[in-house]
């Protein structure tokens, strides 16, 4: 019932942020399964995949999200096994676990004027509530647009908390010109603030989250 009701909310949030969207559920066996991750070589060291590419921690592999037709932005992010990724609509895609942690993928045409106007209304509303926080943050510009990527605690009235409890964020946000449309772009990684293993494997993630083929620069995690 726990893990119901917060997808459940994910996806009414997912859903009014992207205005609407049709669902891509997919009735094949696989994709009720959780993300079919490969495991590395077995060394302990963090392998880099490529000059330009990001280091993916061990036990994690890049991913490129299927965010469907409606955005010609391309995602990535490295993840490990035991995610779930059976709920999705066009330009929306949701990774959760049994424990309530969920990671939402947004990308969606924007109204706003500018790349950086989208960036800037995520800042003031990502952490709205006064008892939330941000810990860590960083800004630079990708190919098309600007990003800003960040780690923070949200208080547990934040629409994002997971369960009404205070919980932990890292993400990353992008404007980011197309074909002269402009779209927002997003990666949310959020667990309670208790689950401190998860929240680890978040930090490890966020720096390997990518934009439209550009890795994004992290914070200096702490």
């Amino acid at each position: 019932m726990y893990r119901s009701l917060v997808l459940a909310g994910v996806l009414v949030l997912g859903m009014f942020l992207s205005g609407c969207a049709a669902l891509r559920v997919s009735t094949d066996e696989g994709d009720s399964r959780p993300v079919s991750i490969g495991i590395d070589d077995g060394s302990e060291d963090e392998t880099e995949h490529g000059s330009d590419g990001p280091v993916i921690p061990s036990g994690m592999t890049q991913v490129t999200v299927d965010l469907g037709p409606e955005c010609p932005i391309e995602v990535q992010l490295a993840m490990g096994s035991g995610w779930n990724d059976d709920m999705a609509y066009d330009s929306y895609q949701l990774y959760s676990r049994d424990n309530g942690a969920i990671i939402t993928v947004n990308c969606y045409e924007d109204g706003d004027e500018t790349a950086q106007n989208i960036v800037e209304t995520a800042q003031k509303q990502t952490f709205g509530e006064s008892r939330s926080s941000i810990l860590e943050q960083k800004s630079g510009t990708v190919p098309g647009g600007v990003y800003w990527t960040f780690h923070g605690l949200l208080a547990p009235q934040e629409i994002r908390a997971i369960d009404e409890t205070k919980s932990v964020l890292y993400g990353a946000v992008a404007g980011i010109s197309d074909n002269g449309r402009l779209y927002k772009v997003s990666v949310e990684m959020t667990t309670v603030a208790s689950d401190g293993a998860t929240a680890d494997l978040y930090a490890q993630m966020l720096p390997t989250v990518s934009f439209a083929g550009q890795v994004l620069e992290s914070p200096a995690l702490s």
